[in-house]
């Protein structure tokens, strides 16, 4: 099977597209609900929180494809839309986590995406559910074994579907 070509923008345009498919607010919260998350999550007050972390991980996913299957320039390039995809994402409720401001973009990459890559720059990405769920209940108390077990299985979903995506193309350099 031949891959399709893409320039760099192109490439670029395709991992901002697999971002934002898998970042949907209404979907995000579907599978909070789905998953057996506690309420609080899908429709109380850490529903932003969930948001955010998820987010973060989808992000940190599609970087982590660019890395294996696109140039260093292409990765680049999508990093630096982190905020317009933040922004884009959003929903008014979730504004004050994603704030226009660079420090809200800096405490994003530097926590929660951070995060995502340590665990998929060293081949751990099985290790992303127990770190979502740690993050998300700051530690103190766990998520159920059938959540956690719900939880990881759309994650690895996720993983697959993108980098899957990702190797149907050469993206080529700038």
């Amino acid at each position: 099977m031949s891959k399709k070509q893409l320039n760099a923008a192109q490439g670029i345009e395709a991992a901002c597209i697999l971002f934002q498919l898998n970042s949907k607010t209404v979907d995000i919260l579907r599978l909070a609900e789905n998953a057996g998350m506690p309420p609080l999550y899908w429709s109380g007050t850490a529903r932003a929180r969930f948001c955010q972390e998820w987010r973060a991980f989808v992000h940190a996913t599609v970087a982590a494809g660019l890395m294996q299957h696109a140039p260093n320039s292409v990765l680049a390039g999508y990093l630096k839309e982190t905020g317009s995809l933040l922004r884009a994402a959003a929903e008014p409720g979730e504004a004050a986590l994603l704030a226009d401001s660079q420090a809200a973009r800096d405490a994003f990459v530097d926590g929660p995406f951070a995060g995502y890559m340590s665990l998929f720059a060293q081949e751990q990405q099985a290790r992303c559910p127990a770190l979502f769920s740690e993050r998300l209940t700051h530690g103190s108390a766990s998520l159920d074994a059938r959540t956690q077990a719900r939880l990881a299985a759309v994650m690895a979903l996720v993983i697959s579907a993108i980098w899957d995506k990702l190797e149907e193309y050469e993206i080529l350099a700038e």
